[in-house]
């Protein structure tokens, strides 16, 4: 437990998930149902209840639709612990002389496999609007879709790609106000999970080198009440 190994990789897949989907755009349409205007949807990295806060307290209203995206929980995945392996050996090139010499191999031990739970809520002032981001990512998402990264930068000379499994739940919560006033935005709230399957790393270096020997002295006591 001395290392302490951060290799930004939660933050690494939060913004590759992010970026998956921050290119919605939703459509105005006519009686026709002609495009007559196209809104791109703001993505924040924020709890709905932060946004709302936030955006209410500084203009009295929400400029809308708006979608926030926040980790709920990340958790070791059991699944994808296979046995206590040892690690991986990857092919190092070293220059000799001007050339290449493939003659050492880069040691990454086993990462831990996490699964990260996202909440994404969605938060539109049409019902069309919500149609639309929902009809963006669902189709997709049948039944995951992938996002690409590497391993981290200073465990293997040359990174290899990691592939990570983004799962939806299958549910859309939607919410409806119960009651509106004068100065209450009509809005339509849906609330929707993900998990991410992930790795998180350890250091290439024990603090500590491995115990090959241990030396012990014991020390025999009689009890006599029991003699």
């Amino acid at each position: 437990m001395k290392k302490q190994p951060f290799y930004f990789e939660i933050k690494d897949i939060v913004t590759q998930f992010i970026s998956a989907f921050d290119d919605v755009v939703i459509s105005r349409h006519n009686r026709d149902r002609s495009v007559e205007k196209q809104i791109k949807v703001r993505y924040v990295y924020a709890p709905k209840q932060r946004v709302v806060h936030d955006l209410t307290n500084k203009a009295k209203h929400i400029t809308l639709p708006v979608i926030a995206v926040n980790i709920s929980s990340v958790s070791r995945d059991p699944a994808r612990v296979f046995n206590k392996i040892l690690g991986s050996h990857h092919p190092r090139v070293d220059e000799l002389a001007g050339y290449e010499v493939r003659n050492r191999n880069d040691f990454l031990k086993p990462p831990t496999p996490i699964d990260i739970s996202l909440s994404m809520s969605i938060l539109t002032r049409y019902q069309t609007d919500m149609d639309q981001i929902l009809s963006n990512f669902i189709p997709y998402t049948n039944p995951y879709i992938v996002i690409s990264w590497t391993t981290p930068e200073g465990l293997l000379q040359e990174q290899q790609e990691i592939r990570s499994q983004v799962l939806w739940d299958g549910n859309v919560s939607m919410t409806y106000p119960d009651s509106i006033t004068a100065d209450t935005q009509y809005r339509v709230a849906a609330d929707v999970n993900f998990v991410i399957k992930g790795w998180l790393f350890r250091d290439t270096v024990d603090p500590e080198g491995q115990i090959f020997k241990v030396t012990s002295n014991f020390t025999p006591i009689i009890d006599m009440d029991s003699i």
